[in-house]
């Protein structure tokens, strides 16, 4: 089953890693407790699904963003495309907040397979690597962004590691 997904252009391919220009979009974003992401995906698939002030259903998209950040992570959902700010009903949950992005350059490196906390350790080294080799400077926090749904078996999960650049 397709569900939308966060539109952006490819600026430069080589192998796994890219450099995109993402088009503006909104999230709904919560804090988490750990890197699986349980509770805030929970509490924001509970907004979706109706537990907002309009009990309003909200389409599924991809991917699902984790921020990471030193001591935590966030979680965010990227919301359909013909939302606009205003449109979108307020959460009913405190801790979840809808925000926009406006549009950014980002690099990113795509692969397969389960996420841990090793993975997620390597990827990024070779992220920065690779942005070094580039001469490209890195502005934002590493974001984990899951195409995949769960009932997807794991070795063909689609992951990428990205972090925002300025643009170049």
């Amino acid at each position: 089953m397709a569900v939308e997904q966060a539109s952006y252009k490819i600026v430069l391919k080589e192998g796994p890693f890219e450099v995109r220009l993402y088009d503006p979009m909104i999230v709904a974003t919560c804090r988490e407790t750990d890197l699986a992401g349980g509770d805030g995906f929970n509490r924001i698939f509970s907004y979706i699904n109706g537990n907002n002030r309009e009990s309003m259903k909200i389409a599924m998209t991809a991917p699902v963003i984790n921020y990471l950040e030193d001591q935590q992570s966030t979680t965010a959902f990227v919301m359909p495309v013909h939302y606009r700010l205003s449109e979108l009903p307020q959460p009913n949950d405190p801790a979840l907040q809808i925000k926009e992005i406006h549009g950014r350059q980002v690099a990113a490196v795509s692969f397969l397979g389960t996420i841990n906390a090793r993975v997620i350790s390597m990827k990024k080294i070779e992220l920065q690597k690779w942005l070094q080799a580039k001469h490209l400077i890195a502005i934002g926090v590493m974001e984990l962004a899951r195409y995949s749904a769960p009932y997807i078996p794991v070795f063909i999960r689609r992951n990428d590691l990205m972090i925002e650049i300025q643009s170049v």
